[in-house]
C-alpha cells in the first residue's frame, strides 16, 4: 500500500540491477555480505524494529520533508529483516520521489519477482521492481556469480551473502546459474 500515487515506470531488470549497482558503489559497500542499515544510516534513514497492529505488517518507509524512516517488524527473523529493509531501500530509490509512504504485507514482500511487468497493476509493478532492487542490493550479480564458481552451492552462498537459502535460490535461478 502506498500514499504515492505516481506512475510507476517500467524498469527492466537490468535497469533495476544497475540502479543497485550504482548505489553500492556511491556508498563503497563493496564487501559482502552487504549490510542494508549501514545503506540507510549513509542516507540520513533511521531504521527502528517495531511492533505493527497488523501481523501480516513486515515493513514500512515513510518520507516526510528530509526525514525518511524505515519500519520492520520486530518479530521476523534476521534474514526477513536484511530483505525487508533492502526492499524498502528498493521504494526509496525507485519510487518515493516526495512525501509519502510505502506499507509493506507479507504478500506483496515475499512473492517471487517477476521480469515481465507489463499487464499488471502499478501496486504490483512497485512491489516487484523492489524486490528486484532488494536481491541485486544484497545478492550483486558479480559477487554471486563469482563465488558460485567456486562454492556452487545455494546453502553456501547463502551464509556468506546473509541472506535465507529460499532468497538465495531464486536469485541464482534468475541469474541462470542453476
Amino acid at each position: 500500500m502506498s500514499t504515492v500515487e505516481q506512475d510507476v515506470p517500467f524498469l527492466t531488470r537490468q535497469e533495476i540491477e544497475q540502479r543497485a549497482t550504482d548505489v553500492l558503489r556511491k556508498h563503497g559497500l563493496a564487501s559482502i555480505p552487504v549490510d542494508p542499515v549501514v545503506l540507510a544510516n549513509r542516507l540520513g534513514m533511521a531504521v527502528h524494529n517495531a511492533k505493527f497492529s497488523d501481523d501480516n505488517l513486515v515493513g514500512m518507509i515513510a518520507k516526510r520533508g528530509d526525514q525518511v524512516t524505515l519500519l520492520v517488524n520486530h518479530a521476523d527473523p534476521p534474514f526477513r529483516k536484511r530483505f525487508t529493509i533492502a526492499h524498502e531501500l528498493g521504494h526509496h530509490f525507485l519510487h518515493l520521489l516526495g512525501d509519502g509512504e510505502f506499507v509493506d504485507g507479507e504478500a506483496n514482500l515475499f512473492r517471487q519477482p517477476q521480469d515481465d511487468q507489463q499487464g499488471i497493476t502499478p501496486e504490483r509493478r512497485r512491489e516487484i521492481q523492489a524486490n528486484m532492487f532488494a536481491a541485486a542490493l544484497l545478492m550483486p550479480e558479480d559477487a554471486v556469480r563469482s563465488e558460485w564458481s567456486g562454492l556452487r552451492s545455494v546453502d553456501a552462498l547463502a551464509r556468506k551473502f546473509n541472506v535465507s537459502e529460499e532468497a538465495m535460490g531464486i536469485r541464482v535461478g534468475q541469474l541462470g546459474l542453476d
